[in-house]
């Protein structure tokens, strides 16, 4: 990835990241860096509030997408199934599970049961040998891609062929560019865009502008919903945790213990307060689950 680049805005809202890795660039650095060099949230190893926390998101994912097809269980695909949270969740719900990635680094590390249930390499091409032999799957997920890839049209556009009828694909993003992350910035609690991070992420997605890029190639939304906003503590300057560094372990635990008690509730309470997050566009992540119309 050159030092130097720029971000083009689509007439969806969402940006990309001018000039792109190229695609060789890309595939040594996920198959041979990304989760051994521990970027992004990945680790070695969690706590047990952070497994936790991991396997209530997965669970969380999964239940949205049986309220949205009114049925649980089937067959899941898991397109970049990274270190495997999801997939082993999937997995325990009764799921016939399949995962795809770059790297096995991360499954063999925290789930190598699964190793035998995904296939690693291009994810592009992977994609298209399943289409070839005809694959359909009542859940498709993609936890944390589209932000990755070269071109998400393209990705997006092959999900129908791998939908089975009734079926539905499950999408999370970081939410960037948010409201809240821009009001922080204007208000000079933080100095720079700091969610910038080429080449992890080479595009940049906001509610608005991910609900106009699916229903754009055919796609219904069923359900939205957003995580934990921990972007809130930027807005006080003894959480700021972009300001002052020191604060990004104490605000990452105060989020977990806080979404973990939200949980206690049920899934359908917290669910419904990721729906309203999302509706305010905010929340760190957003996830959507939505179905091809055609």
């Amino acid at each position: 990835m050159t030092k130097t680049y720029t971000l083009v805005t689509h007439p969806d809202g969402w940006r990309t990241v001018q000039p792109p890795p190229s695609a060789e660039a890309l595939k040594a650095f996920y198959a041979n860096e990304y989760f051994q060099a521990s970027h992004g949230t990945y680790a070695p190893d969690y706590s047990q509030a952070e497994r936790a926390h991991r396997d209530l998101i997965a669970r969380t994912l999964l239940f949205a997408a049986e309220s949205a097809r009114g049925r649980g269980a089937g067959t899941f695909l898991e397109v970049g199934c990274g270190e495997g949270w999801l997939l082993a969740a999937a997995n325990r719900a009764g799921f016939d599970v399949r995962g795809l990635d770059f790297s096995d680094d991360g499954l063999k590390r925290h789930h190598p049961d699964l190793v035998a249930s995904a296939t690693f390499g291009d994810a592009f091409d992977n994609l298209e040998r399943l289409i070839e032999t005809g694959a359909r799957f009542d859940v498709v997920a993609m936890e944390h891609v589209l932000e990755h890839v070269l071109d998400p049209e393209a990705l997006l556009q092959r999900l129908p062929r791998l939908i089975a009828p009734g079926g539905v694909c499950a999408i999370t993003v970081p939410n960037d560019f948010s409201p809240l992350q821009l009001a922080a910035r204007a208000a000079g609690h933080v100095d720079r865009e700091f969610w910038l991070a080429p080449p992890q992420h080479l595009n940049y997605f906001e509610a608005g502008s991910l609900t106009a890029l699916l229903n754009r190639l055919g796609f219904e939304i069923r359900l939205a919903y957003a995580s934990f906003p921990i972007d809130w503590f930027l807005m006080h300057p003894g959480s700021n945790y972009i300001a002052d560094p020191a604060a990004g372990k104490p605000a990452h635990q105060a989020r977990l213990a806080i979404d973990l008690m939200l949980a206690q509730n049920g899934l359908p309470a917290y669910l419904a307060l990721g729906k309203a997050l999302f509706g305010c566009g905010a929340g760190r992540s957003l996830t959507v689950i939505a179905a091809p119309t055609s």
